[in-house]
């Protein structure tokens, strides 16, 4: 306020207590950063990939070369621990998801056919019960929950419902059954017109884990899937879904 004009912009408050011969310190004006500029057209380049697979390689080549290659560039003996111990921690948690998924494939495999092959047999059981002259007046049928609600279901137009997502280095396919057995799952290349049989499963999801015929080359996989009752296939087919594996 050196011409004696009290400017609130300068910093003045009128219930701050300043007095009107007293100089405000206010803080210096801190410039906007500057943002980085990217020519159009060029492309950003990460040393580092983003493919899981790619990275992990990544990880694992650096662990395994830093100690032969640190010294070549005069660094010192502790970073070079340091790179080589922060490298091999990716490494190893990498690989230990990948053991874990492996072995949650395995339980889910030994969970489908456990439950599957209990489920038959269970079935059968259930079916000559039904027929004994006492199982109707038992009243056991309600207790054990061995009637199930009314149902719409048509074998005729029943269409299961598809879902495709990637997990992990798999495809998974989710489907709807309604009261099917099982379904069906076919697969093939898009543009060729024969498709293939995957598989059936009777609890979604089904995991497709064939690889890529060629590992840099994308593939664009569709799906179809049937329902199936007493091993004969039923209904109508699934719309085709597709999804883009690798890339």
């Amino acid at each position: 306020m050196a011409d004696g004009i009290i400017r609130f912009d300068e910093g003045w408050h009128l219930d701050a207590g300043w007095r009107l011969d007293q100089v405000i310190n206010n803080p210096p004006v801190v410039p906007a950063p500057v943002l980085p500029t990217h020519q159009k057209g060029i492309k950003h380049m990460d040393f580092i990939p983003r493919k899981r697979g790619d990275r992990y390689l990544w990880f694992k080549n650096l662990r395994d070369s830093i100690e032969t290659e640190g010294p070549k560039f005069a660094l010192a003996a502790g970073e070079i621990t340091a790179t080589k111990d922060l490298a091999a921690a990716a490494v190893t948690a990498m690989e230990e998801t990948n053991a874990a998924e492996a072995a949650l494939d395995g339980k889910r495999a030994a969970e489908k056919t456990t439950g599957g092959a209990s489920e038959k047999a269970l079935r059968m059981k259930f079916r000559n019960w039904k027929s004994t002259p006492g199982f109707v007046g038992s009243e056991s049928e309600g207790v054990l929950q061995l009637v199930g609600p009314a149902s719409d279901f048509d074998p005729l137009t029943f269409k299961s419902v598809v879902k495709l997502s990637i997990v992990g280095e798999h495809i998974r396919v989710d489907f709807t059954k309604d009261e099917c057995d099982n379904v069906v799952v076919y697969c093939r290349l898009r543009g060729s017109g024969t498709w293939t049989r995957l598989g059936t499963d009777g609890r979604t999801p089904y995991y497709d884990t064939n690889p890529l015929a060629n590992p840099a080359v994308p593939e664009v996989r569709e799906y179809m899937v049937m329902g199936m009752i007493d091993n004969v296939e039923i209904g109508l087919p699934s719309d085709i879904v597709s999804i883009v594996f690798g890339g």
